[in-house]
């Protein structure tokens, strides 16, 4: 059966304190009792070394009068009231009892070989009356021999009154405690656990339509208010995977829906014409761009996919990123030179890298890439590697048309690009996306800075390879 968690709360508070109370009285009750056999023992131990020195004379004769505890009290100060004596020859036979004492003691056989032996001892003797009887059986020798044996018992009728009193106190006193503490748990755990409540209720609320929505806090610092942080931070993150999911889907339906419509368009009055050849080459070849930049985005969407699928399983290949970076600067030069741009390696250390050969490559093609596309014929593009503590730095400098700082912290969302790119040179917008999942992927960073017309400045950090990851045979390009 399944319980609230009020339910279970209130039971173990109930429960704890029903088991710490019975603890309590039991180890109350047992030292009250050894206190009052303490003293019980005290007391009859007393008189019994009392009785040694009065009824034996230095012969070892038996002094033993008629009520001779009478006799023992009012001559020589012994206090006998109260106790039951009892004294025995050798044999165990009883040879006088005090005048309180109606029955025979018992002295029980382990009892009676212990006096032969000269030792003391104290026991409980039930069955001789209405309560039992605390008493101390002693020898007495004279002469390395055994004359008599004293008994000195003592009722324990008072402890006995004081165990049950208690018993009904501890019995009652503990139901009552245990049902008032229940209550008491009870409306607590309601007032504890108001605020989960109303979190839940909250969390009921928030749905994908309202996701701006976010649970109140009211004492940020206990255990409640951390949950509501973190569930609002939580919501917070899906608030932003929804609005870049629907950015996403608009932007990609958008870039797909545009060269679709451009070709239906060009497809249409290719079939009203007449039927010029040139004319159809025309249609037939701009309908080949528009497949092309489809197939890019495509792609680039593909590529998007399979990494937010392979995070966490990046390839650890030791990688060569000198030899990548001046292969990629190598394969740009002619693609820059067509553009009027000036293409150069600066800086070029030979530096391993751990992690994903292609994925690298892909990242270095694409900023190179972007560098010399929105750079203006007679500009300049600068790339530099060089390692900067345990870091592989790599930056591409260009004197393009720049970035305005408004668009800087977007300029690495999908499908996002400024609307002076967008006039200018085509491109889906994805490209430095998937630079900064591969820069990620590889435990890396990616920035830039830019002022608009002077250019921009996209650094990547990748973490160079341990030294003994170093001498492994780098993956061939």
């Amino acid at each position: 059966m399944n319980f609230s968690i009020r339910t279970r709360l209130t039971f173990w508070y109930t429960s704890l304190l029903f088991v710490s109370l019975i603890a309590f009285g039991a180890a109350f009750s047992y030292s009250l009792l050894k206190i009052f056999i303490y003293r019980t023992d005290n007391q009859v131990s007393s008189v019994a070394n009392m009785m040694v020195h009065t009824i034996v004379k230095p012969s070892g004769e038996l002094f033993l009068p008629r009520d001779f505890d009478i006799f023992l009290e009012r001559f020589f100060g012994i206090r006998t009231a109260g106790n039951y004596i009892q004294v025995l020859d050798p044999h165990g036979q009883v040879v006088a009892k005090s005048s309180n004492l109606v029955f025979r003691m018992p002295i029980p056989k382990a009892t009676y070989h212990a006096a032969l032996g000269g030792a003391t001892t104290f026991e409980v003797v039930k069955n001789v009356g209405r309560y039992p009887v605390r008493v101390v059986t002693k020898p007495i020798f004279v002469n390395e021999k055994l004359v008599a044996i004293v008994q000195v018992g003592s009722s324990l009728e008072d402890m006995d009154e004081v165990f049950n009193s208690l018993a009904y106190i501890f019995i009652f006193g503990i139901l009552a405690s245990v049902v008032v503490a229940g209550g008491v748990g009870w409306f607590l755990a309601k007032k504890a656990l108001k605020p989960v409540s109303v979190i839940t209720e909250a969390a009921r609320r928030i749905e994908a339509e309202n996701l701006n929505e976010r649970i109140e806090i009211k004492v940020p610092q206990d255990e409640i208010g951390r949950l509501a942080s973190t569930m609002n931070e939580m919501i917070g993150r899906l608030e932003k995977s929804f609005r870049q999911i629907r950015q996403f889907t608009g932007d990609a339906s958008h870039e797909l829906k545009t060269p679709l419509t451009i070709m239906k368009g060009e497809i249409e009055i290719a079939l009203r014409s007449k039927g010029d050849a040139e004319y159809l080459r025309e249609v037939l070849a701009s309908n080949l761009e528009e497949i092309d930049r489809m197939s890019y985005i495509v792609m680039n969407l593909l590529d998007l996919a399979k990494m937010d699928v392979e995070k966490g399983t990046t390839a650890h290949d030791v990688v060569d990123l000198g030899k990548v970076v001046s292969d990629r600067c190598e394969q740009f030069k002619r693609l820059a030179l067509d553009s009027g741009v000036r293409l150069d390696m600066l800086e070029n250390k030979e530096l391993l890298v751990r992690g994903d050969h292609v994925r690298i490559s892909q990242l270095v093609f694409n900023l190179i890439d972007n560098a010399i596309k929105y750079t203006p014929a007679g500009g300049s593009v600068e790339a530099h590697l060089k390692k900067e503590g345990g870091w592989a730095v790599f930056k591409v400098r260009d004197t393009g048309i720049g970035i305005s700082a408004e668009d800087l912290s977007y300029i690495f969302d999908r499908f996002y690009r400024v609307d002076k790119a967008r006039k200018n040179v085509g491109g889906a917008g994805l490209g430095l996306s998937i630079c900064k999942e591969i820069a990620e992927a590889h435990g890396g960073t990616i920035t830039v800075e830019s002022v608009i017309g002077s250019g921009s400045v996209f650094t990547v950090s990748l973490p160079i390879a341990a030294a003994e990851e170093a001498t492994a045979e780098p993956v061939p390009v």
